[in-house]
């Protein structure tokens, strides 16, 4: 019995997968012998051919890394494959591609290995011949090193040496400015542009710069005299006061001073939440850093309020007892810290609490300024400050947007102030990137 072709509009119009493909060939060629296999070579038949072993003599060794470190691997690869071009290269599968992946680092572009293998003659990247599979298909990463069963340790040793150049000198991120985010397979890092705000920007009291310059810029100065007392080189920063009052800023300042000289991470969410840990142990290779976590409240509240394993893994990152890091300043931010586990807050996980308070009436009178600009002369700053009491800088610049808005470059006193009789220009759950 022969099997017809199916008519051109029954014809599939997607990509069977791979492993489905290979069963309809077996069961086509049972039906009909006259339709032949497809035979597809992987990554392992693949190092049998190149290394001209039988799989009992074949050895592998492997590595599960983290999508960060398998990248980071992959440009030191991606390096020794531009030295010493393998003798031959294929995709995991002999029907697929090599796939790269594209990487942009300080505005140019790179290729790093995604999903591929390569042979390599003995004397190029090792004394021996090797195959180096990398694999990220599925959403899992695999580093697979093959190799003659007598060369075991040549493997691993290149394997070691792709892990550890990746993560030591040829690791990009370091210095960085990086928003670290969530895949499937765990966190990830995008490089930002550094932040460029200052101090200048901000109307603070100056004893919360004080403490800042202390704990931050003091840590990092005496770094190498705190680890030689085994006193640690970690510190953990909380700062709290009420929405709008520029905790956000802050943190942008710090980062900013610190952009080019220390690897700065801003965490969203779901990565307080879920990937904390995993986090944590990146920094090993990233130090020193600040690591920006914003309203930590959301994710490590009090045990009586159900804060369970994210509280947990994110104590146990904070204490380095799974990741053993060392030189980072977490710098987090809350509204109320007492929404926050009391375990949290002990020493050597956050050592200092912060307050970022509402501005007094003096700060009041500046940032109404600032905003205003060229309008301020039109208006009685100093009656303007004493009626704002209780005022963030993010209610304060919503008046002036407000009363711009309104009255244009025809604002008064009295107009203002009849805003601020109304309430409108002031909400209380507002948080924004403000004064």
């Amino acid at each position: 019995m022969s099997l017809s072709p199916l008519p051109e509009s029954s014809q599939p119009t997607a990509a069977v997968p791979q492993h489905v493909g290979t069963t309809l060939h077996w069961l086509a060629h049972l039906i009909d012998s006259a339709i032949t296999v497809r035979v597809v070579e992987d990554e392992e038949e693949f190092a049998q051919r190149l290394l001209g072993v039988d799989a009992s003599a074949l050895v592998s060794v492997r590595e599960y890394p983290s999508p960060v470190s398998f990248t980071l691997a992959g440009r030191a690869f991606a390096s020794d494959m531009s030295r010493n071009p393998p003798t031959e290269i294929a995709g995991c599968e002999s029907d697929e591609s090599p796939a790269w992946d594209r990487l942009q680092l300080d505005g140019a572009d790179e290729s790093v290995p995604g999903a591929l293998v390569a042979a390599f003659a003995a004397g190029t990247i090792a004394e021996v011949p090797l195959v180096v599979c990398f694999d990220n298909r599925y959403n899992g990463r695999e580093i697979d090193v093959f190799a003659h069963a007598d060369h075991r340790e040549p493997a691993a040793a290149y394997l070691s040496s792709l892990l550890d150049r990746g993560r030591g000198e040829l690791n990009w991120y370091r210095g960085k400015t990086l928003r670290v985010k969530t895949s499937i397979a765990g966190v990830t890092f995008v490089p930002v542009e550094h932040s460029t705000a200052t101090r200048d920007d901000l109307v603070l009291p100056s004893a919360v710069w004080r403490e800042i310059d202390v704990n931050v810029s003091g840590l990092l100065a005496r770094r190498e005299l705190l680890e030689a007392m085994r006193l640690g080189t970690n510190r953990g920063l909380l700062l709290y006061g009420p929405p709008g009052t520029g905790k956000t800023a802050v943190c942008k300042v710090i980062a900013a001073e610190l952009g080019g000289r220390v690897s700065v991470l801003f965490c969203e969410a779901r990565v307080l939440s879920e990937h904390i840990e995993e986090l944590y142990a990146e920094l090993i290779h990233l130090g020193p850093s600040l690591v920006v976590l914003e309203d930590i409240d959301l994710v490590v509240g009090p045990r009586s309020a159900g804060g369970g394993r994210a509280l947990l893994s994110f104590l146990t990152a904070l204490d380095g007892v799974m990741s053993a890091h060392s030189d980072v300043i977490t710098l987090a931010t809350t509204n109320d810290p007492r929404s926050i586990d009391d375990a949290a807050k002990r020493a050597a996980r956050f050592d200092r609490l912060i307050e970022i308070p509402l501005p007094a009436i003096e700060a009041r009178q500046t940032i109404l300024s600032r905003y205003l600009g060229q309008l301020a002369a039109l208006v009685d700053l100093p009656a303007l400050a004493a009626a704002t009491r209780g005022a963030s800088g993010a209610d304060l610049r919503e008046l002036v947007r407000r009363s711009v808005i309104e009255f244009g470059e025809e604002l008064t006193s009295s107009r203002m102030l009849r805003l601020v009789d109304t309430g409108a220009w002031h909400d209380p759950s507002v948080i924004g990137l403000y004064l």
